[in-house]
């Protein structure tokens, strides 16, 4: 027989809260393999829904299917409830590992490492729904508590690792210039999946529209995803619903890249204090972009102006109570030699923004707390961070306001940071690392003034994951005997090479540090061609 999740020993806070700790996170490995090494409840409980495309997944490792219009007429529900998941979910519930969900199960095989399987189980919207769940069949259609949902792909960015599919600026320029030719393995994207325009009649947003009002009750959190979604008109109606329609116990989230059209920001920002002096959602989190500094981050994300981006987050934070700011840094090839200054900046706002008690009542007590706020911070060292009795006063009852998120890059190939080079792990990555574990949040002292162990644990599994596919492999002139890793360098190369001749910048310019692994990518792409010339003459 299964166990439940009372038979576990978890650890609980007071109130019966199980927080993501390192011993709840092997306790829920456990748990998940007593129905299977499979096993996980994001499939039945979370779901991201890209309508202007009609693609969905459960999570952000698998690669998105489409949606089927014709379960769609008759189940709005269908939108999350696909045949592709209903096959999964049986896999899964069968003991069986869907062959979708590889990135677990490589972090797992390679590493023994808890892989995401285990803390998307863990996070509150999951926990409490695994005793029903284990003794589903796989076939129902359920409510997820979760939800990501993105209405269109209208946005002002061409970030590196996007595509027409989930950006109007990536789709012009396809349009205009065509697909990126690149060598061993396809154009770079291509795609069907047209987007529809915001004019056109959407069958998936009609479906959301039938769906949502019963489906929000249901939702411990709500996410809108884009495109820009300060772009969608979708994005400001779900808003203006729920000041009309409250879910006092729902949790609103919004994505944006922190740039969007002149005004957006400001009214965008009132909105989230109507919702949140109201009492209409129960907390708004903002979720934005970025996984690399200063230049770095407005070549990588062409469209972003890096000090408007750092003024808007600073405005939002400084203008709204009640609220969270988490940085999605979608970790790649083009992250690793300004990412350490990334997290610098990330820290900052954590001092600046976050509660502790302990330094409260330090201040309160007539103790000056800016050193030791400004502690491993070198670049904002001569700003003035308010204490943590003063920041009480203006930003609310939230203690936690700034958080990170690292999801890693797998698509496309040749930006994956598996093709870096073991120097480049050696003088940036592993300083990162280093960086993110030194400045821990500490409990007993500094709580909520530093890096959660669990953001920390997402870059050392990348860097783990990195390593092992680098440590081997390696030639003297930092060249791979791995084939499929020299490709996808060669590809890099071929990349850079028309992205910068499209969008009139200049890559070793804007990233100096990754001028030698620039030069290796082109010293793998002629000994291919000079491969392939030999080839074709035999």
């Amino acid at each position: 027989m299964t166990k439940k999740l009372a038979d576990m020993p978890f650890e609980r806070h007071g109130s019966g809260y199980i927080p993501g700790n390192e011993h709840n996170r092997k306790v829920m490995r456990d748990l998940l393999n007593e129905t299977g090494p499979g096993m996980c409840l994001a499939k039945w409980t979370q779901v991201t829904m890209h309508l202007g495309v009609g693609l969905t997944h459960s999570c952000h490792h698998p690669v998105a299917h489409k949606i089927d219009l014709e379960e769609l007429k008759d189940n709005p529900s269908a939108l999350h409830n696909t045949g592709v998941k209903k096959k999964a979910r049986k896999q899964m519930l069968n003991g069986e590992r869907p062959s979708e969900c590889d990135f677990c199960w490589r972090i797992e095989d390679n590493t023994g490492e808890i892989s995401d399987r285990a803390l998307k189980s863990l996070d509150q919207y999951s926990i409490h729904d695994h005793d029903n769940i284990t003794q589903l069949k796989g076939d129902e259609n359920v409510y997820p508590r979760y939800v990501e949902v993105s209405f269109s792909h209208a946005c002002n960015f061409k970030c590196a690792y996007c595509g027409p599919t989930f950006s109007s600026a990536w789709a012009s320029e396809i349009k205009e210039h065509g697909t990126y030719k690149l060598s061993h393995g396809g154009d770079f994207n291509y795609t069907t999946d047209v987007p529809l325009k915001a004019s056109d009649e959407n069958p998936y947003t009609e479906a959301f529209w039938k769906w949502f009002p019963e489906a929000k009750k249901h939702m411990h959190t709500l996410r809108i995803t884009g495109g820009e979604p300060l772009m969608s008109k979708h994005t400001f109606k779900v808003m203006e619903h729920l000041l009309e329609n409250p879910e006092p116990e729902m949790e609103l989230a919004i994505n944006s890249n922190g740039c969007p059209p002149a005004k957006l920001w400001l009214k965008f920002t009132d909105l989230v204090n109507q919702l949140t002096e109201s009492g209409s959602i129960k907390k708004f989190t903002l979720f934005t972009s970025a996984e690399n500094s200063e230049a770095a981050a407005e070549y990588t994300r062409t469209g972003m102006d890096w000090n408007l981006f750092k003024q808007n987050i600073e405005y939002f934070m400084e203008n709204t109570k009640d609220t969270r700011v988490t940085f999605m840094a979608a970790f790649n090839i083009l992250s690793l030699t300004t990412f350490k200054d990334f997290l610098e900046y990330v820290l900052f706002l954590k001092r600046r923004f976050n509660r502790n008690g302990m330094y409260k009542w330090l201040s309160e007590s007539g103790l000056d707390t800016n050193d030791s706020l400004q502690y491993d911070l070198d670049k904002y060292r001569t700003q003035y961070i308010p204490s943590c009795a003063e920041r009480e006063e203006n930003g609310g009852s939230v203690g936690n306001r700034v958080g990170l998120d690292i999801p890693y890059v797998r698509a496309p190939e040749f930006l994956d940071a598996n093709t870096a080079t073991m120097e480049m792990l050696q003088e940036y990555l592993l300083p990162a690392v280093d960086y993110m574990y030194k400045n821990l949040a500490n409990n007993e002292w500094h709580g909520l003034l530093g890096f959660e162990s669990w953001e920390a644990l997402k870059l050392k599994r990348i860097f783990v994951d990195v390593l092992i596919a680098v440590k081997d492999a390696r030639n003297h002139d930092e060249t791979t005997t791995r084939q499929d890793i020299a490709k996808q360098r060669a590809r890099f190369y071929e990349f850079v090479m028309e992205y910068d001749k499209r969008r009139g910048t200049d890559f070793t310019k804007s990233l100096p540090g990754m001028k030698s692994f620039y030069n290796v990518c082109k010293l793998e792409h002629e000994k291919l061609r000079t491969e392939t010339k030999q080839d074709d003459a035999t």
